[in-house]
């Protein structure tokens, strides 16, 4: 039976909300400490999804079927819930900014903004809708500049961690080189496999 999109979209953001406000509560409640760890610990679950739809189709290409070809064929779904988690993880940068005052300097609020507007487009493209409406290469065009953005946005956050959490940046960084890794290996053998005339 296959399972709705919604429902896995739903279920990965109540999860995502789950950890925020269980990691909340365990580190001092409605403080500036609870509203941080709330933050991160959706950012890491985040994480994990958006690495499961941005390295999807590398996969599948350099392993076809097996699990590979599921998660390729579900993507949009792995996508969505990316989104929504990523949503989830909004709701506590905003407490741990609006509310308890967290400082962000410029560059992050621009960077950080325009990558959430690139999510939110991504989302709302992420239908057949959106594919005709944009037109195959402007789809493409948009999901690709988002996917990388994102990239950028969670290797930066990791590499500023290697110095005083390098038992959470090395794991990290390195999942995102095997990621980038994965990416060039499936577009080299795109390249190298001749084409059916």
């Amino acid at each position: 039976m296959r399972i709705p999109t919604w429902s896995i979209v739903v279920a990965s953001a109540f999860a995502a909300l789950c950890l925020g406000v269980g990691w909340t509560v365990a580190s001092g409640g409605w403080t500036h400490e609870g509203a941080l760890a709330g933050a991160r610990i959706t950012a890491r679950w985040s994480f994990i999804w958006f690495l499961a739809a941005w390295t999807a189709s590398a996969l599948a290409r350099l392993w076809p079927g097996g699990w590979r070809g599921v998660l390729l064929r579900r993507r949009r779904a792995v996508g969505l819930a990316f989104a929504a988690n990523h949503g989830v993880h909004l709701v506590f940068i905003f407490m741990a900014v609006g509310v308890f005052h967290e400082p962000r300097g410029l560059p992050v609020l621009i960077g950080g903004g325009l990558t959430y507007l690139f999510i939110a487009a991504m989302a709302a493209t992420s239908n057949n809708w959106g594919l005709r409406t944009l037109g195959p290469k402007g789809w493409k065009i948009l999901h690709t500049a988002g996917g990388l953005m994102a990239l950028i946005v969670f290797t930066n956050s990791y590499a500023g961690r290697l110095m005083t959490k390098p038992e959470l940046a090395i794991p990290a960084l390195s999942l995102i080189v095997l990621a980038v890794g994965l990416k060039l290996a499936a577009t080299a053998k795109t390249r190298l496999t001749p084409q059916a005339a």
